[in-house]
């Protein structure tokens, strides 16, 4: 009986050993497919920022940052819930910040510390911001907008900066690329002062008179400014634009040319009083004509043509290159256009949504679907989501309440969907995942993923 009863005991036992793992392993064991797939490790979020590129407004000859006040900006804080980074100016290279701001902020105001310098001048101002603003954001790019004058010094920066520009997207608007008729004046206020301390009485008092009548215009802007001297076109003797023209200009920006009737400078309606204009013709006469050329139907000031970025000579001589520009016309460019309107920030941000990756991850025991994107505005960003399972059911995920959330990658900065999927998707062999963002503007982009 003994020899009996010890197997019986043994095989019991046993039995029962692998019956309770058999338990064990049931309720712990994670289906093969799940378990097949990498675990999620979410990365650093962007904890204020709302666009994954912050944007940086630039003021125009003999402005200050306060031709960016009005309603302007309130649609980005407003409408969008953007937060303002701040007016910011360089004074002996370093950063001085004035308003709001701090931390992950979406835009910007940058106050150039001379508004009648140079180009050059400003652009050295907008590489000390710029890399203050990557840094204090997180940023890899930024968009630009840059009005008259300040889309030159984006330009410049560019050229200086081919290969780190860190830009994504450049809009000018009514900037003079092509430069001014209206910076002829330079040339002229140098001419008349010439003639006035000349020797000849009858010439000196009549071109006294016209310098008087010039300098009675120039307001904040003066003729003499090294400002107007860049400005000026090849053929009224300007040097500095043709030569930036020549230049490469990065291919991986986006260039938006705004293109309106745009006044350069407030006190060149003045010099469109009749008997202004009659004086300076007599006396400029000598000068070899060109006047009607100031103010010629249009703008008088800036050109369509002028205005177009497409047309200096580095994107003329190759049409390949020109394929990195849009136009965009509008009624007006003017200071008091901007002030009062919100086109020109609606063409800074509309755009594409753009896919940046996509996968299936497991957090615990739950797949889920990880998209990646990256848009202006992806907070008025909507996800459409189905599932097709192998036996050919169709099935909608649910998404509305799912926002993207900002998160810093390798790549910089995306917009991140997280979405939970059903049960369905794990016994399904195989599931595809068709997907669609729709952005603030109405454009979509869309795609699938394989699971």
């Amino acid at each position: 009986m003994t020899s009996i009863h010890f197997p019986m005991r043994a095989l019991i036992g046993t039995v029962c050993t692998c019956l309770l793992l058999v338990a064990v392993s049931a309720c712990t064991t994670v289906p093969s497919r799940l378990a097949s797939l990498p675990e999620y490790s979410a990365p650093r979020p962007v904890t204020t920022m709302k666009v994954p590129y912050p944007i940086v407004l630039l003021h125009g000859l003999g402005q200050k940052a306060d031709v960016w006040n009005g309603p302007a900006t309130k649609y980005f804080t407003n409408d969008l819930g953007l937060s303002f980074g701040g007016v910011l100016k360089v004074e002996k290279g370093k950063i001085l910040r004035q308003g709001a701001g701090g931390g992950d902020a979406d835009f910007y105001v940058v106050n150039f510390s001379d508004p009648h310098d140079s180009i050059d001048a400003w652009s050295s101002e907008l590489d000390v911001c710029m890399k203050h603003i990557l840094a204090e954001t997180g940023a890899d790019r930024a968009i630009i907008i840059g009005y008259s004058m300040g889309g030159l010094a984006a330009r410049s920066y560019l050229t200086k900066r081919y290969t780190d520009h860190h830009v994504k997207r450049l809009i000018t608007v009514g900037a003079p690329h092509l430069g001014s008729p209206f910076a002829r004046v330079w040339t002229w206020k140098t001419q008349l002062q010439d003639c006035a301390a000349s020797g000849n009485v009858i010439a000196s008092a009549s071109c006294s008179a016209a310098l008087s009548a010039i300098q009675g215009t120039e307001g904040d802007v003066p003729y003499n400014a090294p400002a107007v001297r860049d400005l000026r076109r090849p053929e009224d003797g300007g040097v500095y634009l043709q030569r930036l023209g020549k230049l490469a200009h990065p291919l991986d920006v986006e260039y938006v040319s705004v293109v309106g009737e745009v006044d350069m400078v407030d006190g060149a309606q003045r010099l469109t009083e009749g008997w202004i204009q009659e004086l300076l013709r007599k006396v400029l006469s000598v000068a070899g004509g060109g006047f009607a050329a100031v103010f010629e139907p249009g703008d008088g000031v800036v050109s369509a043509k002028s205005q177009n970025i497409m047309n200096i000579e580095y994107f003329t001589v190759d049409q390949h290159r020109r394929r990195a520009g849009r136009v965009v016309t509008v009624p007006s460019v003017h200071v008091e256009h901007l002030q009062s309107s919100i086109e020109v920030q609606r063409i800074a941000l509309e755009e594409k949504p753009e896919y940046r990756g996509s996968s299936v991850v497991r957090v615990g025991d739950s797949p889920y679907f990880v998209l990646d994107i990256t848009d202006h505005i992806p907070t008025l960003c909507t996800l459409d989501l189905t599932a097709t399972l192998t036996n050919g059911t169709s099935m909608s995920i649910p998404t509305t309440s799912a926002k993207p959330v900002l998160v810093r990658t390798r790549d910089g900065i995306v917009a991140r969907y997280v979405i939970a999927l059903p049960e369905s998707c794990i016994v399904s062999p195989k599931v595809i995942l068709k997907y669609r963002v729709t952005n603030g503007f109405g454009y979509t982009v869309s795609g699938s993923a394989e699971w």
